[in-house]
């Protein structure tokens, strides 16, 4: 457990190294952006949401600690890692991918997110124990909320395709630098930052429905 926490904010730190280093504001949005998405976890592994609980073995983010519930710092970094940096980086080639797939394009996406998604979170339940989904077996795919799918589909492929045009819109010049006093600045920064979390939020009203339909829970402890 040790090792993951270790890999994970040593991967952030480096994103984070490499945002500040393009002096692009865009790119720092995007790190810090999808470090903060934390908030939305945080909200969602409520026992009405995911029903979800972590690990009491994991570094705790300080001061945040609501009915024995802490959120660990470790997840937070793998938000940044899985949901900021790697969107940036793959919305790079969204032009030649549009090209190329044209009107599937958005299909064949979504599908590889979620299998994506679905793939990074296995080890991390089943191998690792890192957090533990309270829903009914029949609602679990070896360990993970099966629902996931369509919902990491979306909040892996709405910020590749959010990313493409908020950089075309946002219009942040080469080297733009992290001047405090800037427009440019903050506007990268947060235009970055918003794409990540609309993503988030969209996906999580439509999967507000489908809890709702679905009642999957089972008893965690959790008094929220």
């Amino acid at each position: 457990m040790a090792i993951y926490e270790i890999v994970s904010v040593l991967l952030f730190l480096a994103a984070l190294g490499w945002a500040i280093k393009s002096r692009n504001p865009f790119n720092l949005g995007a790190i810090l952006g999808g470090f903060f998405l934390f908030v939305f976890d945080w909200i969602w592994c409520g026992k009405w949401f995911f029903n979800a609980t972590f690990t009491p073995n994991l570094i705790m983010i300080p001061g945040i600690h609501i009915l024995g519930q802490q959120y660990p710092i470790a997840v937070a970094c793998n938000w940044s890692i899985g949901f900021g940096l790697a969107p940036l980086l793959l919305s790079r080639f969204h032009g030649k991918m549009s090209s190329k797939l044209g009107a599937l394009h958005f299909p064949i996406v979504f599908v590889l997110a979620a299998v994506f998604d679905m793939l990074a979170e296995v080890p991390l339940v089943s191998g690792l124990g890192v957090y533990t989904y309270h829903q009914a077996p029949e609602y679990l795919l070896w360990g993970v909320a099966w629902s996931n799918l369509w919902l990491g589909g979306g909040i892996l492929a709405l910020p590749y395709f959010g990313f493409a045009y908020v950089q075309k819109w946002a219009a942040i010049p080469a080297n733009a630098g992290f001047a405090l006093n800037s427009e440019t600045t903050w506007r990268g920064i947060l235009m970055a930052a918003a794409t990540l979390w609309a993503s988030f939020f969209i996906m999580g009203v439509l999967q507000i429905f489908w809890y709702s339909a679905a009642a999957p829970w089972v008893d965690s402890g959790r008094l929220f």
